[in-house]
């Protein structure tokens, strides 16, 4: 069956408009890798004119592509599949970097038997900017923005693998507010809210940068001690207590809130961070059974 030259130059025509008004930035390469042409949406994107680009400057955009096991990945892969796609960071003119999908398809041009790449470039700032945000509000506490249950799992994983591989001790302490619910009786939601900001407030200066404080929710704290010795971790246990007691009062009413403490270790209780967690809880109870503003240890129960 044979084309017709009218269909084939019309075709042609159509698809240089393709090109010209996509909204979908591309490239087209030589063989080598070096840029030969970009549509406008590239330049929209990029701010990089093609008349300013130099033919060199595909790795410099690409900034990953100066990884020379990336070259080799992308051309096996176009060798053996005609495309190859991954995901990459963009330099723009201004020199801002943004993460973009990118896949490249070969283009055999039959007439000259030359051999060209186009490259597609799909913006995915927009979509990492969600998935930021998604991660966030579901790891933190929206009240307190402390981390939450699941950010306190992560995080105590994280610490026990550090820990292994540093050889130290990880504390973990769990936290519960003595007359807290009190509070919220005698003068509502909005009070005990104010009271666990203060709390957040007054545990953060507690503890240093590598530790971790997390809210399970209600008046229940997590704290996670990185590389720390058993003196310390009694230090910052007296430390908190003493921080955490707070006066909350009105005309008739003088109410105190302050903290009881459970503390469990790893490696000494459990390298299990579900039971290191439960030790800790059972640990706290013990703590208020024998007057409340108190710390216990696990292996004190």
């Amino acid at each position: 069956m044979m084309t017709n030259p009218q269909n084939l130059t019309d075709l042609r025509l159509l698809t240089s408009q393709v090109y010209e008004q996509s909204s979908v930035a591309m490239l087209i390469l030589d063989a080598n890798f070096r840029i030969v042409s970009s549509n406008p949406a590239f330049t929209k994107i990029t701010g990089f004119e093609f008349t300013f680009l130099n033919p060199e400057s595909f790795s410099l955009i690409y900034d990953e592509l100066s990884n020379p096991a990336l070259i080799d990945q992308m051309q096996k892969q176009l060798a053996e599949s005609d495309s190859f796609s991954c995901e990459l960071t963009i330099i723009k003119q201004n020199a801002q970097h943004f993460s973009a999908l990118i896949a490249v398809n070969t283009l055999r041009h039959q007439q000259v038997n030359d051999l060209y790449y186009l490259v597609l470039i799909l913006d995915m700032s927009e979509q990492k900017q969600r998935e930021s945000e998604l991660r966030f509000y579901s790891e933190v506490d929206p009240l307190t923005n402390l981390g939450n249950r699941k950010f306190l799992l992560q995080s105590l994983d994280n610490a026990i693998n550090s820990a292994n591989r540093f050889n130290y001790t990880v504390a973990l302490m769990f936290l519960d507010l003595d007359g807290f619910k009190q509070i919220n009786d005698r003068f509502g939601h909005g009070e005990g809210d104010k009271v666990l900001l203060e709390v957040t407030k007054r545990l953060k200066q507690c503890v240093r940068q590598v530790d971790s404080v997390a809210r399970l929710g209600g008046d229940e704290f997590v704290i996670i001690l990185n590389g720390t010795s058993k003196e310390m971790i009694a230090v910052t246990a007296k430390r908190i207590i003493d921080f955490l007691t707070i006066s909350v009062e009105d005309q008739s009413s003088n109410l105190q809130v302050s903290a009881s403490i459970g503390i469990s270790l790893y490696p000494q209780d459990s390298n299990n961070p579900l039971m290191l967690l439960k030790y800790a809880d059972e640990a706290m109870y013990k703590a208020k059974s024998k007057g409340k503003r108190q710390f216990c240890w696990h292996l004190d129960i």
